[in-house]
């Protein structure tokens, strides 16, 4: 009699599982592939007849750093990039991107040059926010030659950043006559040293907060106006009883000058009249 039983109502995402008995839904998920689902759950107790409610059962998955990024471009670490001595300084060279299928802080990506190589690597440099490459010096004959590039590109995830990595190649010369020979060169020499200090790239520790917890700034909207409201509130209730004091004061006020009115009045009606013998 006491015992009820869950079931899925027709309509429900196939993928669930749901205990007949405990009424416990068991199904592997994946927020990256649909990030909500919405069935419905029947309970019908073992009366006779039996009885049944049906609830409506709303699932959102949050993001869970579990994707590090996707370097798109350059799309091989053998590919390079010409470039020319005359090129001015500040001058956007080339660019690295990638995609993060995370959401929020989790798919906010980094980019950092971790390993150079060639003849003055510490001329080209990267913004760390969109992977834009630079030139940072002016570059005279002596400093033509193949340059590589180790760019690190993290995620800020939480609560453990992940990372991919990419081989940025530019040629410095005034022409490209023999590709197949930069091809080699880069066949053979793949190997770069990290270098022992990198920047790091720093978030804001509030903000890393508030993504985590997206309700967060909602929890604080509410609060504020709640706040707000009660404010009001004793507001009213301090003018309502100010008020309520006038009010009061004024009635005292009125009842002092009536007195002396009502005396006179009673003198008057208590007036000495002077008796006749037919009274005696």
């Amino acid at each position: 009699m006491g015992a009820i039983a869950y079931t899925l109502e027709p309509g429900s995402p196939p993928c669930f599982a749901l205990d007949q008995v405990t009424g416990v839904l068991a199904v592997p998920l994946d927020r990256e592939q649909q990030s909500s689902y919405v069935l419905w759950v029947q309970a019908i107790d073992g009366g006779k007849p039996a009885l049944s409610a049906v609830a409506q059962v709303t699932i959102l998955l949050l993001d869970v750093n579990d994707n590090p990024p996707v370097v798109l471009f350059p799309q091989s670490n053998l590919s390079f990039l010409l470039v020319l001595p005359s090129t001015a300084p500040g001058s956007s060279i080339t660019e690295v991107y990638a995609v993060d299928k995370d959401t929020g802080m989790n798919a906010v990506i980094a980019y950092t040059i971790i390993g150079r190589r060639g003849p003055r690597p510490e001329s080209f440099g990267i913004d760390t926010s969109t992977g834009n490459i630079t030139l940072q010096e002016s570059l005279v004959k002596s400093d033509c030659g193949l340059y590589r590039l180790l760019v690190k590109v993290s995620d800020h995830g939480y609560p453990e950043p992940l990372h991919s990595t990419v081989i940025v190649n530019l040629f410095v010369n005034e022409t490209l006559s023999n590709e197949s020979y930069i091809e080699n060169l880069l066949r053979k020499d793949t190997n770069i040293r990290i270098e022992e200090s990198v920047p790091e790239t720093r978030v804001d520790p509030f903000q890393t907060k508030l993504d985590q917890f997206p309700c967060q700034g909602v929890l604080i909207a509410l609060s504020a106006t709640c706040f707000g409201l009660l404010t009001v509130m004793f507001s009213l209730m301090c003018c309502l009883f100010l008020k309520k004091r006038k009010h009061k004061s004024n009635d005292y006020n009125v009842a002092e000058v009536e007195i002396p009115l009502n005396k006179s009045i009673a003198s008057h009606s208590l007036e000495k009249k002077p008796m006749n013998d037919s009274d005696l």
